[in-house]
C-alpha cells in the first residue's frame, strides 16, 4: 500500500468516527439480514423438501393404486378377450368339423355312390335279350342318381355357408387377438414400471423430454373399444350357432333321404332277384319236363316206325299172295272170296301204314318243336342266369361301396 505523508493531503481521506461506527453497524445489520434470510431459506427449503417428499409419497401411493387398478382392469379385459377368443375358436373348430364332414360326404357321394350307381347301370346294360328291360330296379337307380346330384348341390351350398361363417369368426378372432396382444404388452409395461424406483433410473433421460408423446385416446374410448369388440364377437357367435343347428337338421334330412332311396333300390334289387330265382326255377322245371317229353316222343317214333315196318311185311306178304294168284290159269283166275279178302286186307294194311306214317311225321314235328322249346328255354335260362349274376352278385358288390350312414 502506497501511503503518502504529505501533510497537505494527510486528513483528506480519513473517515470520521461516526462513519466508522455507522459502517460497522451497517455490516452487522447486513450480516444479520443475511443470517435471517439464510434461516428463512433453510426453513422454506425444509418445508419444500418435506412437502415434495410428502407429495412424492402421496403420489407414489396414488400411482401405485392407479397402476394396480389399471392392471386389474386390463387383466379382466384380457380374461374376457381370451374367453371370447376361445369361444370363437371352439365354434370355428366345430364348423371346420362340419366342413370336413360335408366335403367328405361330397367326395364319397361323387366318388363312391355315383360311381357305384353308374357301374350298376353299365352292368345292367349287359343284360341280354328280353331281360334288357326298363324295370323298377332301373327306375330306382336313376332316381337315386338324380337325388345324389340334388344332394351334392345342397352340400355345396352348405359348405359355402360354413366357409362364410368361419371367415366371419376368424376376422373377430384376429381383432380379439390383436387387442389381447396390445393389452398383454401394456401389462408387461405396467409390471416393469412397478419395479422401477428413483434409484434405478438414469438422469440422462431428462435430457430429451420431447420423445414422450401424450396419449390422445380417452379412457372412455379405450374402455368402449374392447367392449364393442367383445359384444360384436359375441353377437356373431350367438347369431352363428343356429347355423350349426340348421346344418345338423339339413344333414340329417339329406342322410335320411339318401338312406330311404337306397333302401328302395335295395328292395327293388331283392324283389327282382327273387323274381329271377323263381322264374329260373320254373323254367328249369319246364325244360326238364320238355326234355323228358322229347325223349318219350322219341320212343313213340321208334314204336311207330317198328309198327310201319311190321305192317309193310304184312303188306309184302299179301302183295306176294296176290301176285302169285295172278299165275292161276283159265277159269281159276277168278275174283273169289279169298281174292276179295286179300284185297281188303291190302287196303286196310296200306291205310294203317299211311296213318302210322302220318303219325310218325306228326310225332317228329312234335319232337322238333319240343327240342326247339327246350333250346329256347335254355336261351332264356342263360339270359336270366346272366341277369341274376349281374343283379345278385356284381351289382350287390357295387352297392357295398355305398354307406350313407357314414356321413
Amino acid at each position: 500500500m502506497n501511503c503518502k505523508n504529505d501533510s497537505k493531503d494527510k486528513y483528506n481521506n480519513y473517515h470520521t468516527p461516526a462513519e466508522w461506527r455507522y459502517s460497522s453497524e451497517l455490516e452487522i445489520m447486513a450480516s444479520e439480514e443475511q443470517q435471517e434470510l439464510a434461516q428463512r431459506l433453510e426453513l422454506e427449503a425444509n418445508r419444500l423438501v418435506d412437502q415434495a417428499k410428502d407429495a412424492v409419497g402421496k403420489n407414489k401411493l396414488e400411482i401405485d393404486h392407479q397402476s394396480k387398478v389399471k392392471v386389474k382392469d386390463i387383466e379382466y379385459k384380457c380374461k374376457e378377450l381370451e374367453n371370447q377368443k376361445n369361444g370363437l375358436n371352439e365354434e370355428i373348430r366345430l364348423l371346420l368339423g362340419y366342413q370336413t364332414r360335408i366335403e367328405n360326404a361330397k367326395k364319397r357321394l361323387v366318388g363312391d355312390a355315383l360311381d357305384a350307381i353308374a357301374e350298376c347301370l353299365r352292368l345292367r346294360n349287359c343284360r341280354q335279350g328280353i331281360d334288357l328291360v326298363f324295370d323298377d330296379v332301373e327306375r330306382q337307380l336313376l332316381q337315386e342318381r338324380e337325388l345324389i346330384k340334388v344332394v351334392n348341390s345342397r352340400l355345396e351350398d352348405l359348405v359355402e355357408k360354413v366357409k362364410v361363417q368361419i371367415r366371419k369368426l376368424r376376422e373377430f378372432v384376429f381383432s380379439l387377438a390383436e387387442d389381447l396382444h396390445c393389452k398383454e404388452n401394456t401389462l408387461k409395461i405396467e409390471e416393469y414400471n412397478e419395479k422401477l424406483n428413483e434409484k434405478s433410473i438414469e438422469l440422462s433421460v431428462l435430457n430429451d423430454k420431447s420423445i414422450i408423446k401424450p396419449a390422445e385416446i380417452s379412457f372412455t374410448k379405450w374402455d368402449q373399444f374392447t367392449t364393442d369388440i367383445i359384444l360384436a364377437a359375441s353377437k356373431v357367435l350367438i347369431d352363428g350357432r343356429p347355423i350349426r343347428a340348421y346344418f345338423d337338421k339339413t344333414l340329417t334330412k339329406i342322410i335320411n333321404d339318401l338312406v330311404s332311396q337306397s333302401n328302395e333300390v335295395e328292395q327293388a334289387f331283392k324283389s327282382r332277384v327273387d323274381e329271377y330265382v323263381a322264374v329260373i326255377e320254373k323254367l328249369s322245371k319246364q325244360r326238364d319236363e320238355t326234355v323228358k317229353h322229347a325223349e318219350e316222343v322219341q320212343g313213340t317214333i321208334e314204336k311207330l316206325t317198328n309198327a310201319v315196318d311190321d305192317k309193310e311185311a304184312y303188306i309184302a306178304l299179301v302183295h306176294t299172295r296176290l301176285l302169285n294168284r295172278t299165275h292161276r290159269e283159265g277159269i281159276e283166275l277168278c275174283r273169289d272170296e279169298l281174292e276179295v279178302k286179300l284185297n281188303e286186307e291190302m287196303t286196310e294194311l296200306e291205310h294203317n301204314v299211311r296213318s302210322l306214317q302220318k303219325m310218325i311225321v306228326d310225332t317228329v314235328v312234335c319232337q322238333r318243336r319240343l327240342k326247339q322249346s327246350s333250346a329256347r328255354i335254355d336261351v332264356q335260362l342263360a339270359y336270366k342266369r346272366n341277369t341274376l349274376r349281374i343283379d345278385g352278385e356284381l351289382c350287390a358288390e357295387q352297392r357295398k361301396r355305398i354307406n350313407y350312414r357314414s356321413f
